[in-house]
């Protein structure tokens, strides 16, 4: 017996003190009646999951019956972002076809380490190897031009995805850099339960490269920066794609405290230097303020002098 004819049956027998057992029901009502009889345990439901290039949002149960009244809810895809690449270009970053083959190689130098640690590849195991914070003892040191150029030299990697998150919650430089200042970021994900990484990370042209903004502004970054739920959140994005590499754009060292909290939860650090401007001293100062127990590496930047011949290369 069918599925339609068994509810016929169940409507008939109901229906039998009021005369109506002769009553017949159209094929619509009675797969509404049978989908009634279903246990709410037999029907499927779409959870939500992260993936490398699509986020989706979870799709509610819709009842078997009413499919056509109430269709079910389209899921949702990650933004995707244009990086404008002439305007990066101009001003030094390493974008595709950009031409700037030095900087490109000094690049690859710098990266090299970084992805064998990350990948457990290194001297020695590195707990969340794979979260690497770029910070500088001072503003305007060149973090962001640092950590957006790494960013954009492992995302050619064959065998890495690249996430980049803006974390100098307080200046935006990199948000307000690629024009993503107004979108939900790091602050929305620590402050709002219902939020998730699914909401917040935004695709580029670049298919290896996806970056979260800082989100927004809060009088209470520092302990959001601090809390459990940031924990939580750098344990879900190490352990979970371990084949991801996570870029932040820290806060200077010496500026706020944001900075020092956040690098609690790094793997590995680099630490920026102005060539000829950051003083030793806050070079020193920046070290001292860092658990040793981390890998730390120093970038000298904005450098005009030939390889090998800067007065930092002793604290590499």
């Amino acid at each position: 017996m069918s599925s339609i004819e068994k509810a016929i049956e169940r409507l008939a027998k109901t229906k039998s003190g009021k005369n109506r057992a002769n009553e017949r029901i159209s094929p619509a009502e009675a797969e509404a009646q049978e989908a009634k009889a279903v246990p709410a345990s037999t029907v499927p439901e779409q959870a939500a999951s992260l993936a490398d290039t699509v986020t989706q949002a979870a799709e509610p149960t819709v009842p078997l019956g009413k499919a056509k009244e109430q269709p079910p809810a389209k899921r949702s895809k990650a933004k995707k972002i244009q990086l404008n690449y002439e305007s990066l270009s101009k001003v030094g970053y390493i974008v595709p076809h950009s031409g700037n083959k030095q900087l490109s190689e000094e690049y690859r130098i710098i990266k090299r380490p970084l992805i064998m640690n990350a990948l457990g590849k290194g001297a020695a195991p590195i707990e969340h190897g794979n979260l690497i914070s770029v910070s500088s003892s001072l503003p305007s040191e060149g973090k962001t031009f640092t950590a957006l150029n790494l960013a954009l030299s492992i995302s050619t990697e064959l065998d890495s995805t690249v996430l980049l998150i803006d974390g100098d919650v307080l200046r935006y430089s990199l948000s307000k850099l690629i024009g993503i200042e107004n979108e939900m970021g790091l602050i929305d994900l620590l402050e709002d339960k219902s939020c998730t990484v699914g909401d917040v990370i935004l695709e580029t042209q670049i298919p290896r490269l996806k970056i979260i903004a800082a989100g927004k502004r809060s009088e209470k970054s520092t302990e959001l920066l601090a809390s459990k739920e940031m924990e939580e959140l750098l344990d879900e994005l190490a352990v979970r794609y371990q084949d991801r590499i996570i870029i932040f754009d820290s806060p200077p060292v010496l500026s706020t405290s944001e900075s020092i909290v956040l690098n609690q939860h790094m793997g590995q650090i680099l630490v920026v230097v102005e060539a000829g401007k950051t003083p030793v001293e806050a070079i020193k100062d920046t070290l001292s303020r860092l658990d040793q127990e981390k890998a730390i590496g120093l970038v000298l930047n904005k450098s005009r002098e030939a390889r090998g011949d800067n007065y930092y290369g002793t604290y590499y």
